[in-house]
């Protein structure tokens, strides 16, 4: 009886690892081979530093913000801040369904927060005041110069692990997680010196 349990868990693993290993290859294959990100959920230091200078932003703002996650993965960070700070709005991008399927769960019963299943460098944000973002370093290597001019002036952009090469950081910040050296990276849309 025992024996039959254990191979029974065990059979249950493979299947799981199996389906796993399929899901991945579809997902790199339908992020046009790595073009966008694999879902990869916010951890450790660096999600609390992209909570932090995100809080930081909300809890001074005397009028409602809009708060846009491109790349939101399960919802990790735009679920805690629409929880903590229900006055603001908060909208969420991922291209991948099943990372979007678990945060639309996860954010079924909070009114403030939007979720889209789409691809995000084709996704509306120009009346944004606060940008999350998980890109890549083949996504930021093209497309920092069409966010940046997607956005209004004086907006924040904290980007997850990856800088944004058109745009000069305003913050680089250690974020080093389970011996990884990561860094969060915010940033300060002017619409002047793009212009240069």
């Amino acid at each position: 009886m025992m024996i039959d349990l254990v191979v029974c868990l065990l059979l249950l693993l493979g299947i799981s690892a199996c389906v796993a290993e399929v899901y991945f290859v579809v997902a790199y294959a339908h992020s046009d081979f790595g073009e966008y990100p694999p879902f990869f959920p916010s951890f450790g230091r660096m999600k609390k530093i992209c909570l932090r200078e995100a809080r930081e932003i909300l809890a001074q703002s005397e009028k409602p913000l809009k708060v846009i996650d491109l790349g939101c993965g399960s919802g990790s960070l735009i679920i805690p801040l629409a929880k903590e700070f229900p006055q603001h709005e908060f909208c969420g991008y991922d291209w991948d369904v099943v990372p979007f399927s678990i945060a639309s769960f996860r954010a079924r019963h909070i009114k403030n927060v939007q979720l889209f299943c789409q691809d995000f460098t084709k996704a509306e944000y120009g009346d944004a005041d606060v940008v999350l973002i998980f890109g890549g370093k083949k996504l930021f290597a093209n497309w920092g110069n069409d966010l940046a001019a997607g956005l209004k002036n004086g907006a924040t952009v904290i980007s997850e692990a990856f800088p944004i090469l058109q745009l000069k950081p305003e913050q680089e910040i250690e974020a080093p997680s389970y011996g990884m050296p990561l860094k969060v990276y915010t940033y300060r849309i002017n619409k002047k010196s793009l212009a240069k």
